[in-house]
């Protein structure tokens, strides 16, 4: 008997969401290779990209975990579907499945693939194969991090980019700690606040994952170590600095050598744990 793979299977958000657990690609009349790799009983990890702005990558969602029920077939699109996202393609290869275990009750927000398994992966594939222990590794992940996304001020759903984010923050802005918003721009850094407890106001760099601070090259912009310098009407003024992002995927040590700061919130922790910013 063959012995059952795994996968991640990388579809937009509208995909994942229109046809739930199951696989599926437009535009050509040969069998994808890779599908046909997959067969009954294979289970898989339903990965998902929305649209995000052009200075991040999209946020990821982990939308399910199903198992392959039937394998791969060429037929047409249901007209319900291919109203709504696939415009003129009227056929596609589909690879069906079902619910497999335990299911997140929302779209859960969650790192790249690579940081969820530690592993790297040099190709854009639909289909990403993983180990068992990894598919139960992601699993457990996605567990705890799943929270109600109505619990999530102003959007009810995961933020999916930094406008968002910020619109999460100002209406949250009293369960977070903060006494007043400063200043917000669109210059670095986003925001500057004045918190509970602290003298100063202090700077907020805001981020959708906190890699993406390394990848903007902030870290030139910051004077010292958690500071940031700026001219205020002729003077230097220096305020204490951090990142606040939605999820945290960046690596501690770089983020201290190459970014220059380490002081790092995760927005998605705090309001799921209902704490404030502690600045320390």
């Amino acid at each position: 008997m063959r012995t059952r793979k795994y996968w991640i299977v990388k579809h937009g958000f509208d995909a994942l969401q229109t046809l739930p657990h199951c696989i599926w690609r437009t535009g050509e009349s040969d069998e994808p290779a890779v599908f046909r790799r997959v067969k009954k009983g294979d289970q898989w990890i339903g990965f998902a990209y929305t649209a995000s702005d052009a200075r991040e990558r999209a946020l990821s969602l982990v939308t399910g975990f199903s198992e392959c029920t039937r394998e791969s077939a060429y037929e047409p699109i249901p007209e319900r579907v291919r109203k709504k996202i696939c415009g003129r393609h009227k056929k596609a290869w589909f690879i069906k499945g079902e619910p497999s275990g335990w299911q997140p009750q929302w779209p859960v927000g969650v790192p790249a693939i690579e940081d969820l398994i530690e592993r790297n992966y040099f190709r854009q594939t639909t289909l990403v194969e993983v180990t068992k222990e990894e598919f139960d590794e992601v699993r457990s992940k996605v567990r705890e991090r799943e929270f109600d996304p109505k619990h999530i001020p102003a959007l009810g759903r995961e933020p999916r980019n930094e406008q968002e984010v910020l619109a999460v923050i100002v209406a949250a802005q009293a369960q977070l700690g903060i006494e007043q918003i400063v200043r917000v721009r669109t210059g670095f850094p986003d925001m500057m606040v004045k918190l509970k407890g602290k003298a100063g106001p202090v700077h907020l760099e805001l981020e959708l994952y906190s890699k993406s601070y390394l990848a903007h090259g902030h870290g030139i912009q910051v004077s010292q170590r958690d500071y940031f310098s700026e001219e205020i009407a002729g003077r230097i003024e220096k305020r204490p600095f951090g990142i606040l992002c939605w999820i945290d995927d960046a690596d501690r040590k770089l983020l201290k050598a190459k970014g220059k700061v380490s002081r790092v919130f995760e927005l998605q922790q705090l309001i799921r744990d209902r704490e404030s910013l502690r600045w320390k």
